[in-house]
């Protein structure tokens, strides 16, 4: 995942639970700020959420892409 991607919080039940900090409600938007990855892939993405400001590490499973714009319009 890239710095400045737009994401949207996904994620299963099961995940969710998982998280010993707050993050945000499924479905919420947010912005990567910073990657890290311990070897491999299923590292931890940062990201500022919209509203806010939440920044946290969110698994990667638990996104997904923000459609473009020209896309949200069709």
């Amino acid at each position: 995942m890239l710095r400045g991607l737009r994401v949207i919080f996904n994620p299963n039940p099961a995940s969710r639970a998982l998280y010993s900090y707050r993050v945000p409600d499924p479905g919420a938007h947010g912005t990567v700020t910073a990657v890290r990855t311990a070897g491999g892939l299923g590292g931890l993405v940062y990201v500022q959420w919209d509203g806010d400001g939440l920044v946290c590490g969110v698994s990667m499973r638990d996104l997904k892409l923000e459609p473009a714009e020209a896309e949200q319009r069709r």
